[in-house]
């Protein structure tokens, strides 16, 4: 059965929002070869104003080694906007982010946006640019309790993982 164009449409926006938990979600267990797995394989990272990392590769380095010293990362993207014309597609999301340091007791927050450019691959839709433009950054005073390093019982592998195919029949 062929899709009608709302049908793809809509499709296609929920494999983007999917696309992006999927990058929150790798960034929640530490993975920075799982977040880098939504890239293309020339994707682009941009953030903070840094310089590019491009490349898979090369970004799945600097993810790895940014969320090495971190004991959590809770990272939501919300208020998601997307845009899709053909095979491409740009998408804007609201970032709150807390995290914790490893050798420190505060928890430090990061707000701002994220602002994609996607393309639609054989492997599903991949940002092919991701910029992360912050708003503030900051330590706040914590009194609360660190349990263990948490164990995930859902893989959701492969990774990144899209769910099962719809059968649109």
């Amino acid at each position: 059965m062929k899709m009608t164009p709302i049908e793809r449409r809509l499709l296609d926006e929920l494999q983007i929002q999917k696309l992006a938990a999927s990058y929150s979600h790798a960034t929640l267990k530490l993975d920075g070869a799982a977040a880098a797995a939504v890239y293309t394989e020339d994707g682009i990272l941009s953030a903070f104003y840094y310089p590019d990392i491009v490349g898979r590769a090369a970004i799945a380095e600097a993810l790895t080694k940014t969320l090495a010293p971190l004991q959590f990362l809770v990272q939501n993207c919300g208020a998601g906007m997307i845009d899709i014309e053909g095979d491409t597609a740009r998408a804007s999301w609201s970032v709150t982010e807390l995290l914790r340091y490893k050798d420190s007791e505060a928890v430090s927050c990061c707000f701002g946006t994220y602002e994609d450019q996607l393309v639609r691959t054989g492997e599903g839709w991949r940002f092919a640019r991701r910029s992360f433009i912050p708003f503030y950054r900051g330590s706040m005073a914590s009194t609360g309790k660190l349990y263990r390093d948490p164990e995930f019982a859902n893989a959701f592998s492969p990774w990144p993982f899209l769910g099962r195919p719809l059968d649109p029949a």
